[in-house]
């Protein structure tokens, strides 16, 4: 039977992806980063300091904008097994290093000993690429618009349907703004790790949840202080495209 999940305009595929950090005790840092900068806000009308904010105070920012029940069905667990399996694969790599001497077979030793996690540091970019890949969003590394529109239209619950729209124009605000810089610098692609993923899905995932928490619907927005100063706050301090960007 599918899987039904709540996937909030600030995490798109959120309860997915949040039970694989769970798992892992792994942070999404580009999530993260701007998230810490959205705690340390402060409530008052002139420009905030973006290098020494105050200290806001304690919430839960996810509660900020109302999370959309969305249908994954099988996805989740097939992105699951697919790190499951680059894991093995990076396994495979290291026991497969060579030593010419007793020194060299120490490191390799250590190596092995340090084999990644079952769910490594890479899974943070190499998961959000597969479940884009599974929906369709993502087409042989490219973004396909119109497959992403059909998958948010038929997978979000229709009583948070409202979001929808909002999502679709982050997505084009990210991208748009993502391949500006890829333009800029003279590139077509990201370079893929060494596992054989690229950085762009999670780039986009990241950008996505951050422009959808700034321009959530208002009836999907809790109108209080705290989630307000936040939203002022990552407005001034953390533009698009909301994460770091590669240098090539």
């Amino acid at each position: 039977s599918g899987e039904r999940s709540t996937s909030g305009p600030y995490q798109i595929f959120s309860k997915v992806y949040l039970t694989l950090i769970t798992i892992t005790t792994m942070a999404l840092i580009y999530v993260l980063t701007a998230l810490s900068a959205c705690l340390l806000a402060q409530s008052h009308a002139a420009p905030f300091n973006c290098t020494e904010p105050p200290n806001l105070g304690h919430f839960n920012i996810h509660s900020c904008c109302r999370m959309p029940e969305m249908d994954l069905g099988e996805t989740p667990a097939k992105c699951v097994a697919y790190i499951k399996t680059l894991n093995a694969q990076a396994r495979g790599m290291m026991n497969g290093m060579g030593g010419g001497n007793n020194k060299n077979n120490t490191n390799n030793n250590n190596n092995r000993n340090a084999a990644p996690a079952e769910f490594p540091a890479y899974a943070h970019i190499c998961y959000p690429e597969c479940i884009y890949r599974e929906t369709g969003s993502l087409v042989e590394n490219e973004f396909n618009m119109e497959n992403v529109k059909k998958f948010l239209n038929k997978s979000v619950n229709k009583r948070d349907k409202d979001i929808v729209p909002q999502i679709v124009r982050s997505f084009e605000s990210c991208l748009d703004n993502i391949k500006g810089h890829m333009a800029a610098v003279g590139i077509k692609t990201y370079a893929k790790l060494p596992i054989g993923c690229s950085p762009l899905a999670s780039m986009m995932y990241s950008c996505v949840n951050a422009e959808t928490f700034l321009h959530c619907p208002a009836k999907m927005w809790k109108n209080e202080e705290q989630c307000n100063v936040a939203k002022s706050f990552a407005a001034q301090c953390n533009p698009l495209p909301h994460v770091p960007l590669p240098i090539g």
